[in-house]
């Protein structure tokens, strides 16, 4: 094989040039701290490369996020510790108006700073962060209560994606914190007249026979009408059979025959203050309802429970309470025996009827003292009814009628010239709008306002006790049992608060988490990525070494000719 000049120069430029784009390689990744700047230099490393600035990149959104509802979370919690003050202040005032000595002056000057407290705890609920609401829901920008505490967001949480299929919500919507319900409350009911000796205010008491109480030697016979826990009627579509008590029997016979009549040890009777009161074994439950009414058939009757309108024998399809200028609403919610929830609009009447509706019932619908006739059945709907409702209503008053459900499930009608309204089963109860029941004093289902107002009223006319003799509100629960509403909103709100505090410890862990991988992602980055600047140096010491060698080697094969060989 012969060596020629041209060998030497193609393999000196060869190796020149392999030399030197190895020593430019060297000095760019020394120079920019990176192996590579295109991809094409190596696509393994340029791969592994953009899925972990992906990853990043990610993980800088989620910490992001999460930090941002971590805020909104903290400042909810400070609210909700300022609602918990304000509410514990209530309950004081509560608790010193039912200490028994109080002047009408201070019972107003009492009622006035609860009313204040009231503001307070509507202006708290509306309280917003950087244009957000915090208790409106998802609707952020809708402000959620108005000056009566009715309600106007809903009931939708927030969340706040953390990572990949990780939700985490961050706010308390005011549907749960101002209208909830607790699961481990049971539901109680009071009579608002109370049980007294004859021609005596002395409470009677467990001992008290029956004819100490009407001042007459006569039985009286009994009627018990309502619902049990599972929604159904007593005694399905027959009434249930009266129970008689006779003169020598005690108070505590008859709380013995009321809790036989719901049957299967499913509630409890006892008397408080004079007053009957029934609390049911299931917790959950709304369901639970009912009446009491006694005469002897001579005329003389025993009053348990009373109402604005209809008399005491009477259960259901008593006048809806007048709420505003031709605006009335019944006072039984709409519960769907189910689940326990409000009906809604779709929601079929058998789903909330205390008795099959399977072949039809009859409605009487009494409209400004006109009575009309409207047919339902299984299949028939809230929407169908209301609509019946509706242009009835409208028939008689020649105004637009509107028919609609409010925040508690309770049937509200309104219309210009709707002076009277009530509806009833022409034949049994059924499903009932408005029924001359018992008060409830605790339900698993609350709403936070209107106990706040049922305890200003109450305070406001100096009423310890219920008294079914009011004629303007009959139907207050008094001092007394406010306070038991008023301790079940605090804990109710109490749940919350620890509700969100767990909310934000966990937006707080997320953060953490995320930050260490974030670390972990940009360590594993740098050493697929950045260069070891000592090894790049060694190289580059090495390589300028072998170039400047093989510089020298070529200058002295340059010099050597024919000649140098013989």
């Amino acid at each position: 094989m012969r060596v020629t000049q041209n060998n030497f120069f193609n393999t000196f430029i060869s190796n020149q040039q392999n030399i030197k784009e190895q020593l430019n390689r060297l000095n760019q990744q020394i120079s920019s701290g990176t192996k590579i700047k295109y991809g094409d230099e190596d696509p393994s490393v340029f791969t592994d490369t953009l899925r972990l600035d992906y990853e990043e990149h990610t993980l800088t959104q989620a910490v992001d996020v999460a930090t941002d509802a971590q805020n909104f979370a903290n400042n909810t919690d400070s609210v909700m510790f300022q609602f918990t003050d304000a509410l514990t202040r209530f309950k004081t005032l509560l608790v010193q108006a039912a200490n028994g000595s109080n002047a009408d002056s201070n019972f107003y000057a009492i009622s006035n700073e609860m009313k204040s407290l009231k503001e307070h705890l509507v202006n708290l609920g509306n309280s917003s962060i950087n244009g957000r609401y915090l208790f409106s829901g998802t609707k952020l920008d809708t402000q959620p209560l108005d000056l009566t505490g009715a309600y106007h967001g809903n009931g939708e949480s927030l969340k706040a994606v953390v990572g990949a299929k990780v939700e985490v919500p961050y706010n308390i919507p005011g549907e749960e914190l101002f209208l909830g319900e607790d699961a481990n409350i049971r539901r109680e009911v009071t009579t608002n007249i109370p049980l007294k000796r004859f021609n005596s205010d002395e409470a009677v008491t467990l001992d008290t026979t029956l004819s100490d109480i009407t001042g007459n030697a006569n039985s009286y016979t009994f009627t018990v009408k309502g619902k049990k826990s599972d929604g159904s009627l007593l005694g399905g579509t027959a009434p249930v059979n009266p129970f008689t008590m006779n003169p020598d029997d005690s108070v505590s016979d008859i709380l013995e025959k009321i809790e036989n009549t719901y049957g299967g040890n499913t509630v409890d009777a006892n008397l408080v203050n004079g007053y009957i009161t029934l609390t049911d074994k299931l917790k959950g439950s709304s369901l639970l309802d009912f009446h009491l009414y006694a005469t002897d058939g001579s005329g003389n009757e025993i009053a348990f429970v009373k109402s604005a309108s209809g008399s005491a024998a009477t259960y259901d399809g008593i006048d809806f309470d007048k709420v505003g200028d031709g605006k009335y609403r019944g006072n039984m919610p709409q519960i769907v025996k189910s689940d326990g929830s409000f009906a809604t609009v779709s929601t079929k009447l058998q789903e909330t009827s205390a008795i099959d509706l399977t072949g039809g019932r009859n409605f009487s619908l009494s409209i400004n003292g006109s009575t009309v006739t409207y047919p339902i059945d299984e299949t028939t709907t809230y929407r169908q009814l209301m609509n019946a409702i509706e242009t009835n209503v409208a028939a008689v008053t020649g105004n637009e009628a509107k028919a609609n459900f409010d925040a508690n499930g309770r049937l509200v009608v309104s219309s210009v010239g709707l002076t009277q309204f009530s509806m009833k089963d022409s034949a049994s109860p059924s499903v009932i709008f408005s029924a001359n029941d018992a008060l409830t004093v605790d339900d698993p289902k609350h709403d936070l306002f209107a106990s706040l107002d049922e305890a200003i009223e109450a305070v406001e006319n100096g009423r310890l006790y219920p008294d079914g003799d009011d004629p303007l509100n009959p139907r207050n629960h008094g001092i007394e049992n406010a306070l038991a509403r008023i301790d079940h909103v605090i804990e109710h709100v109490s749940k919350a608060h620890t509700k969100i505090g767990a909310m934000s410890n966990s937006l707080k862990y997320a953060v953490e988490r995320s930050e260490t991988l974030k670390i972990n992602i940009q360590t594993l980055r740098s050493d697929i990525l950045d260069t070891d600047i000592g090894e790049a140096t060694v190289k580059l010491n090495q390589l300028s070494l072998n170039f400047q060698a093989m510089m020298a080697s070529i200058a002295k094969v340059q010099n050597l000719s024919l000649v140098n060989y013989l």
